[in-house]
């Protein structure tokens, strides 16, 4: 059987995505190989770190909505969010208009640590970008500026 154009175009996208995410996997591990070490030192495990993040970005603001981002049960992240609660990262309140279930929010201790995080990583990725020629940087910006419309 011949492969069509149609046929030879998609299998050529198919091969650029896998190494676009190939790339994008080498890139995080590169920036998570400088993290600092007070990053490496913080004591949350995993999960209380992904329950974290999904907190502040994702706006799960009930245990149920954090089980879901993180897909894990609600039993587990009841574990979770006892530790994160625990480190004074997060505080849990009945909801007024629902005393049933829990509101969830990020303590300034818990922001602080969100903002570290992203503020050391925009360094990592500056100090890397500068490096790049001007036509690089260019590409890349637009490259990035068409994934954002694609999300």
């Amino acid at each position: 059987m011949m492969d069509t154009p149609a046929n030879a175009v998609q299998d050529i996208a198919q091969d650029i995505v896998q190494d676009i995410l190939d790339l994008d996997s080498t890139v995080q591990h590169r920036l998570r190989d400088s993290w600092p070490e007070a990053w490496l030192e913080i004591n949350l495990p995993v999960g209380s770190t992904r329950a974290l993040l999904a907190i502040e970005s994702r706006h799960a603001h009930t245990p149920g909505r954090v089980a879901e981002a993180l897909g894990v049960s609600r039993t587990t992240v009841t574990g979770l969010l006892d530790r994160l609660e625990n480190e004074g990262l997060l505080t849990r309140a009945i909801d007024p208009h629902d005393r049933r279930c829990f509101r969830l929010a990020l303590t300034p201790k818990g922001r602080d640590l969100i903002t570290q995080f992203e503020s050391h990583r925009r360094t990592q990725l500056a100090q890397a970008l500068v490096t790049l020629a001007p036509a690089d940087l260019a590409a890349l910006r637009t490259g990035l500026t068409a994934l954002v419309a694609g999300l």
